[in-house]
């Protein structure tokens, strides 16, 4: 952790604040590229949308899996050529598909009504995205895969749309999937990579795309998935948190206590809501010391400012101080901006970057201006 640069980060720009090392996410992509050469690593840009972030990946090569319109206009205003990008998205609308086909990116359909728009949309790259009815251990909310899950086409519609597709005069450039996220299995991926290439083999598409959701190492997932997979046929693969989840913190103050046993931060579920929508549990690091704090028998929990009961970053403190002292969230990077809101009329963070030693702002902190804007 870069303790002196998160500690003058929090005194230039305040708490809370997002702070994302871009040498640690280029680092971390870059493993994703030497464990599978040859292949398309495209950031999934829904982790961490950062523009600094963005535009660093793309001058290191990467590409970027993008879910609907805003964030494929974000890829492409940080200058990633279409021919890297890869657009997903269940629900978008016709006039989605159609422009991002227009772009030159490859579109995937997930459902037999997203495809008959896009075969009938002009020319493009067009992908089909199956739901290969696999279970993953992970979180439910976290699982995709699953048979009864609202993403990709069933296996069973497989001949439909390769139909749809033939009658149309087109082809389909690639076959994917997408299991879940934090799935620490890699004969998870091993037995999506023998479905999905079997299927790109009888389709005719030339790439597979195996999505992204593993929590351990690259070679660990490459040695499990390169053998199911023909030398000839390319690879797409779509890693996010695992890019950027050590490369990020959410920095905090304690602004009030409560003697039995809150320390209530400046941050809370509206900074990051992971730790109450999934249960996830996050390093917390005090790195300045507040006040000191009143007797209290047990846990100190740290607990946002928002309206509700479950606004927990950490039930557990290690090293709890007072009012005044400054924290540093770890493992972050990830679902932490991206899932930002204003719920309580909270203004959304301002975000910092790390490249060497030198900080800088990436994008301001939200503004009542910024808020009221498209008020009629």
């Amino acid at each position: 952790m870069p303790r002196e640069l998160l500690i003058e980060a929090a005194e230039r720009w305040g708490t809370p604040l997002y702070v994302t090392d871009l040498d640690a996410a280029a680092a971390a992509a870059h493993a994703w590229r030497s464990a599978l050469p040859g292949a398309l690593v495209a950031y999934a840009v829904k982790a961490n949308p950062d523009p600094a972030l963005l535009r660093r990946l793309v001058i290191e090569g990467f590409g970027f899996e993008v879910v609907g319109p805003v964030e494929l206009a974000l890829a492409l205003r940080a200058g990633c050529p279409p021919e890297r990008v890869v657009v997903n998205g269940v629900g978008q609308t016709d006039a989605d598909l159609a422009d991002g086909l227009a772009t030159g990116a490859l579109v995937n359909a997930e459902t037999l009504g997203a495809l008959d728009v896009l075969v009938h949309a002009g020319p493009g790259r067009i992908g089909l995205r199956l739901n290969p009815g696999l279970e993953a251990d992970t979180h439910p909310y976290l699982a995709t895969g699953a048979a009864d899950a609202k993403f990709g086409l069933a296996l069973d519609e497989l001949p439909v749309a390769m139909d749809m597709v033939k009658r149309a005069g087109r082809a389909v450039a690639s076959i994917g999937a997408h299991i879940g996220s934090e799935i620490d299995d890699p004969q998870s991926f091993g037995r999506l990579a023998t479905l999905i290439s079997s299927l790109a083999q009888e389709t005719g598409a030339t790439q597979v795309d195996l999505g992204g959701g593993f929590a351990g190492s690259p070679a660990a997932w490459a040695a499990a998935v390169r053998p199911h997979l023909p030398e000839a046929m390319r690879l797409i693969v779509e890693p996010g948190r695992s890019i950027v989840r050590d490369a990020g913190w959410l920095l905090t103050r304690v602004a009030r206590v409560q003697a039995r046993g809150h320390l209530i931060a400046d941050a809370g579920m509206t900074e990051f809501l992971r730790p109450m929508l999934y249960g996830s549990r996050h390093a917390v690091t005090v790195l300045t010391p507040g006040t000191d704090l009143p007797p209290h028998e047990g846990d100190w929990t740290l607990s946002g400012p928002i309206c509700e009961s479950g606004d927990v970053l950490s039930r557990h403190v290690e090293e709890p101080s007072g009012e005044g002292a400054l924290i540093a969230i770890g493992q972050a990077g990830a679902y932490g901006l991206a899932m930002a809101s204003t719920y309580n009329g909270r203004l959304r963070a301002a975000q910092a970057v790390i490249e060497g030693e030198t900080l800088r702002l990436s994008r301001r902190r939200e503004t009542l201006e910024d808020l009221v804007a498209r008020d009629a």
